[in-house]
């Protein structure tokens, strides 16, 4: 039994580090921060073998988002879809989590993703899809979001706080407009304007000032007059453009990706061994993973047109790194009383070693059983720490009705009114009836 013991311990001790990937993220944000997308999905591809089997799917996360950086945005697409099928296989498994995991840590099996990184699979392959020209097969990715979240919701006792996702539902909205689909797409506004209020409430995000003018034109426009006046009610003193009037106008619309995404890292906290145990009271660490938020470098962005036009600017629509922290404190009492009996496991096999090597009267033995089995306990009581690194922290939206016509846009990150970083440039040729996405990246 002895033997059995160090030789599972022993093997726990390889696996340890094998589910962790994280070597080369620095070389890709430094990458990120210089604006070389391309050269960040090189370094991703020449660490393809150090991701593994067990991170396969970060793999290809990481892979979706560099390559939608560095413009390939159907390849990007492919990317993604490997990622969302590879989880889709692994939930099928149902994998069983043994005596591996009860003498090791979750790293020694494949990551399978955080809720909220699998709605951002879809979220990045609607984002493909609008820059691909192909706004139907945009809008199917956006309207995935509602099922998948209620698929996901479904296999825990208690629902996540994360039930539905604000920007999934603010572009479906734009994208049933560009089709002319009022009624879908007051639907998804109305939607969206209930998420906003939940994510205000959760996350802190502030209501995102745009639905206000959407609700009102698309009530208008739909002579669903009861539910306009309503809206006059809650929003009153708002202007907006109705329906009619933007039949003569486009429509700018600007996307940024600010900041870089969370990290993990591990804490720790004791827990007492329960009664019925031999070793009753006696103290075991635990550990947990948590999401450290990365502060961007902007608090919004000011797009500029030139003299004739009034500047405007961004508003934070989805607070990745807030979703993901509360999301994950959210499912962590469904994590911790299995994180407890690893920890408690670990213990007392170590435990009942030391002991058996005490009887052999070898103090050798004794004393290197005791080492052995303390660092052992100390390196693997590590949480599963895999996450997908290459999103950003932060989405921001800016919206802007605009005259047909060319123009040339300056977009300047901001911190208190003051520009806080590098402008960026762009041309557009805004047409009637149309709308024109931008997106802009700062890491």
């Amino acid at each position: 039994m002895r033997l059995k013991l160090l030789q599972i311990l022993m093997m726990g001790c390889f696996a340890i580090g094998c589910g962790s990937v994280t070597s080369h993220y620095r070389q890709v944000e430094d990458y990120y921060e210089a604006g070389r997308f391309k050269n960040a999905d090189q370094i991703i591809e020449s660490n393809r073998e150090g991701y593994g089997d067990l991170n396969a799917v970060l793999y290809y996360m990481d892979k979706g988002m560099t390559t939608h950086l560095a413009g390939e945005f159907k390849k990007s697409n492919e990317y993604l879809t490997l990622a969302e099928d590879t989880i889709e296989l692994l939930y099928r498994k149902s994998m069983a989590r043994g005596l591996g995991s009860m003498l090791t840590n979750d790293n020694i099996y494949p990551y399978e993703g955080e809720d909220f990184e699998k709605v951002m699979l879809n979220i990045m392959m609607a984002l493909n899809y609008i820059y691909l020209n192909q706004p139907d097969e945009a809008l199917v990715e956006a309207r995935k979001v509602d099922h998948k979240l209620n698929l996901l919701n479904d296999k825990y006792e208690e629902k996540n706080v994360y039930q539905d996702d604000v920007l999934a539902r603010y572009l479906s909205g734009i994208l049933y407009e560009m089709r002319g689909e009022i009624n879908d797409a007051l639907i998804e506004y109305r939607k969206a304007y209930e998420i906003s209020q939940i994510y205000h409430k959760n996350y802190g995000t502030p209501i995102l000032p745009y639905l206000n003018k959407d609700l009102l034109r698309t009530t208008e426009a739909l002579h669903f007059d009861e539910e306009f006046k309503k809206y006059q009610s809650e929003f009153s003193g708002t202007q907006w453009p109705s329906s009619e009037s933007l039949r003569l106008k486009g429509e700018l619309i600007v996307l940024v990706f600010n900041g870089r995404a969370p990290i993990k890292e591990d804490y720790f906290i004791d827990a007492v061994i329960p009664e019925g145990k031999e070793w009753e009271g006696e103290i075991v660490r635990v550990a947990f993973p948590k999401f450290v938020a990365r502060h961007p470098k902007a608090n919004y962005y000011n797009i500029h047109f030139g003299d004739k036009i009034n500047d405007c600017q961004t508003y934070l629509i989805e607070d990745i790194a807030a979703i993901a922290q509360k999301n994950l404190a959210d499912r962590i009492t469904r994590i911790s009383t299995k994180a407890t009996a690893r920890a408690i496991t670990k213990y007392i096999a170590g435990r009942k070693l030391r002991q058996e090597a005490a009887k052999s009267g070898n103090p050798l033995v004794s004393n290197l059983t005791w080492l052995g089995t303390n660092i052992y306990s100390v390196a693997s009581e590590q949480s599963d720490k895999r996450s997908w690194r290459t999103l950003p922290g932060q989405i921001q939206i800016g919206r802007v009705i605009l005259e047909p016509g060319e123009y040339h846009i300056v977009i300047t990150p901001m911190c208190a009114n003051t520009p806080a970083g590098q402008e960026r440039f762009f041309d557009a040729v805004i047409k009637a009836e149309d709308k024109k996405f931008i997106i802009v990246y700062n890491y």
